[in-house]
């Protein structure tokens, strides 16, 4: 593998500006583990530990696998098997038809349930969850969330063939789902499934009085401080970690180091996200474009995940790497950077 380190180097210096990007940390690695780069800039160290915002789907989506491996739940399960009558009711209420009970663990991990997405889409005032973190750190229970959820409307039935639409209420279900399939606390689950095995000592999930330090998310300039927030999103977006042991997770989520291997050609099963170039199979993001941001530069296909505060966590199969990494920077977009370092590798 033909990479000049210092062209890497050069690519994050010029990246950031102090104006709108303040920090970046990068690390990337081969898959047959021949080369493994990490560099950070600005104001994050190598090992600065940030929140890895909607990375964290892909803890979950992990631990729903194994579960499924345990048998302890099945893809097809109704989610009517495990919650209450009180969470389910009005849920999902399409063109007057309520589809509540139809919706399945497979169409909550694939984003094809069609519920709404309380984080980004406003509500009956104008505003989004995502604009009210962004104006002042606020926490959500569950409940909150789920009555967040029913106050807005579905966008197609559970499963309609073709369409899918993100929404952070589908992990956030699944979340409960796995506390009542285990009768463990989530941040238990983890521990047991995926922080000690990997032995990822600087990754937890974040929760209420937590006091636990993370390197602060800018919105424009300004650095938020938002751990009420970061406690609310659990299953969807709670997760601290770094660029280390993000690595370490990604590698063994496609590796087979925690759901056996062969369910991963179930998991690319892909449908267009309302974020172009994006699509999303069972709890994973790709970006697949021949061009990127110009015509002379190729963007091969990339599978992982990203994050709404410049986070991103992807496996790139044409050049076999792995890279994972932090803009920190909220609503901030990787892909360009991400294709600028990959394309170093000949």
């Amino acid at each position: 593998m033909l990479v000049q380190e210092n062209k890497l180097n050069r690519i994050l210096e010029n990246t950031v500006d102090n104006k709108s990007i303040f920090g970046i940390a990068v690390n990337i690695e081969s898959g047959d583990n021949d080369f493994s780069w990490i560099n950070s800039v600005g104001n994050l160290e190598k090992n600065s530990q940030y929140a890895i915002a909607s990375i964290s789907k892909m803890y979950t989506t992990a631990t729903i696998l194994r579960l499924v491996s345990e048998g302890k739940l099945a893809l097809q399960d109704k989610i009517g098997k495990y919650l209450p009558m009180d969470i389910i009711s009005e849920l999902h209420v399409y063109k007057g038809i309520e589809y509540s009970n139809d919706i399945t663990i497979e169409h909550l991990l694939s984003h094809i349930s069609g519920l709404p997405d309380y984080y980004e889409e406003k509500d009956e005032n104008g505003e989004s969850v995502v604009d009210n973190i962004i104006m002042e750190d606020k926490f959500f229970s569950i409940d909150d969330i789920i009555s967040n959820t029913k106050k807005l409307k579905p966008h197609f039935k559970p499963g309609e063939k073709g369409k899918a639409f993100y929404s952070d209420a589908n992990f956030d279900i699944l979340g409960m789902i796995i506390e009542k399939t285990t009768n463990k606390k989530l941040k238990d689950v983890f521990l047991e499934y995926i922080f000690e095995p990997l032995e990822l000592n600087n990754t937890y999930l974040y929760e209420q009085n937590c006091n636990k330090e993370f390197a602060p998310i800018y919105y424009k300039s300004k650095p938020l401080h938002v751990p009420l927030a970061m406690a609310s999103f659990s299953a969807s977006g709670g997760i601290i970690s770094n660029v280390e042991e993000n690595m370490k997770f990604i590698k063994a989520f496609f590796k087979g180091g925690l759901f056996p291997e062969k369910y991963l050609e179930n998991l690319y099963s892909w449908n267009r996200i309302q974020w172009f170039p994006l699509e999303y199979g069972l709890g994973l993001m790709r970006c697949k474009m021949s061009r990127i941001m110009s015509p002379i530069i190729p963007a091969p296909e990339i599978i992982g995940h990203s994050g709404s505060t410049g986070t991103f966590s992807f496996y790139c199969p044409e050049k076999n790497l792995f890279i994972t990494g932090v803009f920190n920077q909220m609503i901030r977009q990787p892909f360009p950077l991400i294709y600028r370092l990959i394309n170093c590798f000949k």
